[in-house]
């Protein structure tokens, strides 16, 4: 199988894993930036959101999430012995990982490091971090692990605390969970992990940060992501912050002249209209992005049939964060 990871993001939870099942394994780096992967390749053929850990099994199936990925991992493996068989026990299991999953990753860290989120969200975030963490720290006062054994779920665990000193999180607030890291850091599996990613991570080149000059400004890959991801997802809302009063969208139907729609929201509207249709979906093929320019290759598909289904392209021009430009265009008559 093989892991395509991020240094220090949350799939450094699935590498503890493999380590400790002794897995045979690669590993493909992927630049959470660019969107690439060490090959050069755009990551979004493998997973349209871009998102890690995602986990490639030997047939060519992608498993993702980590909630997914951490239990087939510990399924494959099974004399490492990463997860329960027992039924209450699996189920104390899933919910170790939901809680992780939910209330820490997302809720907690995320908005933390979230160099774009305003100061009330973090404050709000932090505030949760009482009650969440005491709860946590409480469970741990007299345990080893989370469930009777090293688990999965203790390997997410670690990951996400792992994160504490860069969203200032002081842990030492909690000597349950300063203990509970400490120890766990010293486990060879981690030990190993960790650091080999936090070398990978010192190593990376400085990213550039438009954001010292203009707060809050989307980069055009950003704005780009945040596109496609309303059609992938279905959620035409999030076109709102996206468009430009001035946007001009050209698109080549009806033939033979197709049409443009002036003004932000001439283009939302159309967006909308498309992003709502749940009965097809969108396939993403390759996103290439330069200066204020991207290009989207895509194939759009509404049926089983050979023949439900159409190719295209969009060129895109995003300023000042904002889409400004959009041109589509469909392969064939």
């Amino acid at each position: 199988m093989k892991l395509y990871f991020s240094p220090l993001a949350c799939s450094l939870a699935t590498r503890i894993a493999l380590y400790e099942a002794s897995a045979a394994a690669t590993f493909e780096r992927v630049d959470l930036r660019t969107k690439l992967d060490s090959s050069g390749r755009d990551f979004r053929r493998v997973h349209p959101l871009g998102l890690v850990p995602t986990l490639e099994l030997a047939n060519g199936t992608f498993l993702r999430e980590n909630a997914a990925v951490l239990q087939h991992v510990a399924r494959a493996y099974p004399d490492a012995r990463l997860a329960p068989t027992d039924p209450v026990s699996l189920a104390a299991l899933q919910q170790w990982l939901s809680f992780i999953g939910s209330e820490l990753h997302k809720a907690l860290f995320i908005p933390l490091l979230d160099r774009q989120a305003p100061a009330q969200v973090k404050a709000y975030a932090l505030d949760k971090a009482e009650g969440r963490l005491g709860w946590l720290a409480d469970e741990l006062r007299d345990r080893e692990f989370l469930l009777a054994r090293f688990s999965v779920a203790d390997a997410y665990l670690f990951t996400v605390l792992n994160w504490s000193t860069a969203a200032q999180v002081d842990l030492s607030r909690w000597p349950a969970l300063a203990s509970y890291q400490a120890r766990l850091g010293q486990r060879p599996s981690i030990a190993r992990a960790l650091g080999e990613e936090r070398a990978m991570y010192r190593a990376e080149p400085a990213a550039p940060a438009p954001e010292a000059e203009e707060p809050g400004r989307l980069s055009t890959a950003e704005v780009i992501e945040r596109f496609n991801s309303v059609f992938l997802r279905h959620e035409p809302a999030q076109l709102d912050g996206l468009v430009a009063d001035d946007c001009v969208l050209e698109n080549s139907g009806p033939a033979p002249l197709g049409s443009c729609h002036v003004g932000r929201e001439a283009c939302i509207a159309l967006w909308r209209s498309i992003a709502e249709n749940t009965a097809a979906h969108f396939e993403l093929e390759d996103v290439e992005v330069t200066g204020e320019r991207a290009q989207i290759r895509w194939r759009y598909v509404w049926g089983a049939g050979e023949a439900d289904c159409v190719r295209g392209v969009n060129l895109m021009r995003v300023r000042h964060g904002r889409i400004v430009e959009g041109r589509g265009y469909v392969k064939g008559p």
